[in-house]
């Protein structure tokens, strides 16, 4: 795994590559999860590990007020700019590692967390201080890629994630999540597995890649599409090489204990 100070310069060198990515800002995707998470206008919305904002300023638009927190200053800083382009003034962002999340204990009703788990070795250290920043009787909600349920394919994928990004840390299962939710204590009250098809080469360049980089993965490209297992993750649509991703989306109620 990557070092913090690595994975802050990959962030930080890919913020703007990030920000300007078709899934980033795919208004289907983040109004499906805004449904999901049930915002409604007297929420106040955490967006933990929240990049450069997307469903935080998407979540600005339905609820009260917004707070999104990121470990990498050049995400925050253009969450920041484009919360000015829109005119949001519900919305605030902070620079911080998202493991040591506490300073708003108790105090959102929605607390979320977008494609960003599987950056993360201690995501469960992550998703307690989700939980502590979640008021009695809020909801908790997390979506991700999830693995495949297969070792081969896993190991494979996991090793074309890194190549591609290298703050990339292992795709989680479904177990895994579920068991997050239960092992702190949240009634789960919403649970979906579907299916994403990215375009391959257009993922690759939401990070900013080098001669090297790029070199590494066509080959590791090549080899997975000569494999008969891992190629059935892999389609052709329109002249395009797309990837098949299972994504989780979870949802959790936080039971106030007596």
């Amino acid at each position: 795994m990557s070092t913090p100070r690595a994975v802050i310069e990959q962030f930080d060198a890919g913020a703007e590559h990030f920000d300007s990515w078709s899934v980033t800002k795919n208004e289907r995707m983040l109004g499906g999860l805004a449904d999901f998470c049930e915002l409604g206008p007297d929420d106040d919305l955490l967006d933990v590990a929240c990049g450069t904002g997307a469903m935080a300023l998407y979540g600005a638009r339905l609820v009260r007020s917004v707070a999104g927190v990121d470990i990498s200053e050049g995400m925050i800083t253009i969450a920041r700019r484009n919360a000015a382009d829109l005119g949001l003034t519900n919305t605030r962002f902070a620079c911080r590692n998202v493991e040591q999340l506490g300073e708003d204990s108790g105090r959102f009703s929605v607390v979320v967390s977008r494609s960003a788990f599987h950056h993360m070795a201690r995501y469960q250290d992550v998703f307690a201080g989700m939980v502590r920043c979640c008021l009695p009787d809020g909801l908790v909600c997390v979506q991700d890629v999830m693995a495949y349920g297969d070792e081969r394919k896993d190991r494979y994928f996991d090793e074309m994630e890194r190549l591609i990004d290298r703050s990339h840390h292992v795709t989680y299962g479904k177990r895994e999540f579920f068991d997050l939710f239960k092992s702190n204590g949240l009634k789960v009250t919403g649970l979906f597995v579907s299916e994403s098809l990215l375009d391959f080469h257009d993922y690759v360049d939401h990070v900013a890649q080098t001669d090297e980089s790029r070199g590494a993965i066509e080959r590791l490209l090549a080899s997975g599409l000569s494999d008969p297992e891992t190629s059935t993750e892999f389609v052709e649509r329109d002249g395009r090489l797309m990837w098949r991703r299972k994504v989780c989306t979870i949802r959790g109620r936080k039971v106030d204990q007596p």
